[in-house]
C-alpha cells in the first residue's frame, strides 16, 4: 500500500523523502518496482477486463448477477 503511494506521487514528491515519511527503504520501493507481476495479479487484470467488456456491451444495462452468468458462461 505504501509502495502504490509513493508510485502514484513520485512524479509530485521526491522518493527518498516518501520513503523517509512512510519509514519504508528506497531500495524496497526500487526493487518492488520492477519486480514481475504475479499470476494472480494478471488473472485479476485479465477478470477486470472481461467484468469492464461485458458491462459495456450490455450498453451499461447488466449487473452484478448477470455479468457472473456471463463470467461463467464464459469460463
Amino acid at each position: 500500500m505504501k509502495y502504490w503511494f509513493i508510485r502514484t506521487y513520485e512524479y509530485l514528491l521526491p522518493i527518498e523523502k516518501m520513503c523517509k515519511v512512510l519509514k519504508v527503504s528506497s531500495s524496497g520501493y526500487f526493487k518492488w518496482k520492477i519486480r514481475p507481476k504475479s499470476k494472480r495479479l494478471l488473472l485479476k487484470e485479465k477478470i477486470k477486463m472481461e467484468i469492464s467488456s461485458i458491462y459495456f456491451a450490455s450498453k451499461q444495462r447488466y449487473g452484478s448477477p448477470r455479468i457472473t452468468f456471463e463470467l461463467n458462461a464464459l469460463g
